[in-house]
């Protein structure tokens, strides 16, 4: 829960089910490769993903009007301008440490090599590094004005379908399967 409420749209939102299909397949798929091996691999977890419009709003807030913390956290003013409203970026963390995890740097750059391999973008590599921040690897660095039009005029799935993040879609390209 975030900020000590019990209001369900200011908690953080864990449910890999909330994700587009496609992304939510890769974040599965990374999870298992990090946590694989001895001693449970790198023990990764998915801290965030959907992130609620209120909760961008005190996240925004935090670093501004809101303090601790001295600096702000995010620099999306909603969650519109930030994957997370759209379901295609998760924030991943230590399951036991959370944001100091073992060996610091070197293991968020661990994870975000598996991630990779899986289709996702890492937030280390951005103007504004952002370790423990993956999102889908179809994404821009952020969401345009295009993309938030499209969800007014449409809905979610359509955001998805244009970034072949929609299993629906991604199925309906596939090859049609030769019948003997």
């Amino acid at each position: 829960m975030s900020a000590g409420s019990n209001d369900t749209a200011l908690m953080v939102n864990r449910d890999l089910d909330r994700l587009a299909p496609q992304f939510s397949r890769a974040v599965k798929a990374a999870l298992a490769e990090c946590n694989s091996g001895p001693n449970g691999g790198l023990r990764a977890m998915v801290y965030e993903g959907y992130r609620s419009p209120q909760l961008q709003a005190l996240y925004y807030a935090r670093g501004r009007t809101v303090f601790p913390p001295a600096k702000p956290v995010t620099f999306a003013p909603s969650n519109l301008h930030s994957w997370h409203g759209f379901g295609l970026a998760i924030d991943v963390v230590h399951c036991d440490l959370f944001w100091n995890p073992p060996g610091g740097a070197a293991w968020f750059k661990k994870v975000a090599e598996i991630f990779e391999k899986n289709g996702c973008t890492w937030g280390g590599n951005c103007l504004r590094s952002d370790p423990p921040h993956f999102q889908w690897g179809r994404c821009p660095p952020s969401p345009s004005d295009a993309v938030r039009n499209l969800l007014q005029e449409r809905d979610l799935q359509a955001v998805w379908q244009v970034l072949l993040a929609d299993e629906e879609l991604v199925m309906a390209q596939a090859p049609a399967a030769a019948t003997p």
